[in-house]
């Protein structure tokens, strides 16, 4: 117990003794950690943005109007669609929901010529992951086309093609890019610490000459990077909680839902909270043991 609090005053001392290099180790840890957060986020709302495209309706099946005026056969259709293993879910949009839609997005003057309703009913299909791809969707089409009571079927081979390839892309590259950027921010961190223990070089030295083992050395230097490490990740939480604030008109994702379990900003605050910790414990044992060496 005794060498535990010797340790933690040793490093509560260190930390506020070399105030420059303590200063400049935790605005460090503290950049670097904001720099990842903001990271997160963006790859969390473009993950979230390629999904929520993805489940977006993969074909449009136009119903023709003597169908659509027919409940029961309307019904009917909507049935057989649903029916197909290819198709997720399908939304039934009336004449009226379309003229709405449309008057909507490009306002009643566009409309204030026309007598008739033009739109017709359609249905929004929703395709099962393995079916969205362009050849599955136009498989599809064809066997809807075949349908009776449908005038039309519309998907975008190109927009889905384009999805695929992005979600594939940004996937590969975020793999890629993450673990050079731990990389770096774990040298970043061992770098600055590493600067604030060779700033005390006279008083390692001076333990090893009255035998202090490695051990004892250390262990005031690890505990004031987690120290630091804390201190500047709870200055990247802050920042973030700030930026989330500044951005809350923006559709931004501050959280990850993997099923139909939701983690929240507070989850990703505390990541952040406990990387700085790790990380700071991380790059003092890895400054310290260089320079034991």
């Amino acid at each position: 117990m005794g060498k535990l609090f010797y340790f933690v005053k040793e490093a509560l001392r260190g930390f506020l003794q070399a105030k420059l290099m303590t200063f400049v180790s935790i605005v460090t840890i503290a950049v670097a950690l904001f720099v990842v957060g903001i990271v997160l986020v963006a790859f969390l709302s473009v993950h979230h943005w390629m999904v929520t495209a993805l489940e977006d309706p993969g074909l449009v099946v136009y119903i023709e109007d003597a169908v659509s005026g027919d409940s029961a056969r309307c019904a009917s259709l909507s049935g057989r669609i649903r029916e197909f293993p290819q198709v997720v879910g399908a939304v039934m949009v009336s004449k009226d929901t379309a003229w709405s839609r449309f008057e909507t997005l490009y306002g009643p003057e566009m409309l204030d010529a026309v007598d008739v309703n033009p739109f017709p009913a359609s249905l929004e299909v929703s395709l099962v992951t393995q079916s969205q791809s362009p050849e599955a969707a136009a498989e599809l089409k064809r066997e809807i086309l075949q349908l009776d009571g449908v005038e039309g079927v519309y998907y975008s081979r190109e927009w889905i093609a384009v999805l695929n390839k992005l979600r594939t892309w940004f996937t590969a590259g975020a793999l890629l890019v993450g673990p050079f950027l731990f990389l770096a921010l774990h040298s970043l961190i061992a770098n600055t610490i590493k600067l604030t223990i060779y700033a005390r070089r006279d008083l390692v030295t001076n333990m090893r000459f009255v035998g202090a083992t490695d051990f004892y050395i250390k262990m005031p230097f690890v505990l004031e990077g987690m120290l630091q490490g804390m201190v500047g990740g709870a200055a990247a939480v802050l920042g973030l909680v700030v930026l989330r604030f500044a951005l809350a008109s923006f559709s931004l994702q501050w959280g990850l839902r993997i099923g139909t379990l939701w983690l929240g900003p507070s989850y990703l605050f505390l990541l952040i909270f406990v990387v700085g910790v790790t990380f700071g414990w991380i790059g003092s044992m890895s400054a310290v043991r260089k320079f034991l060496q």
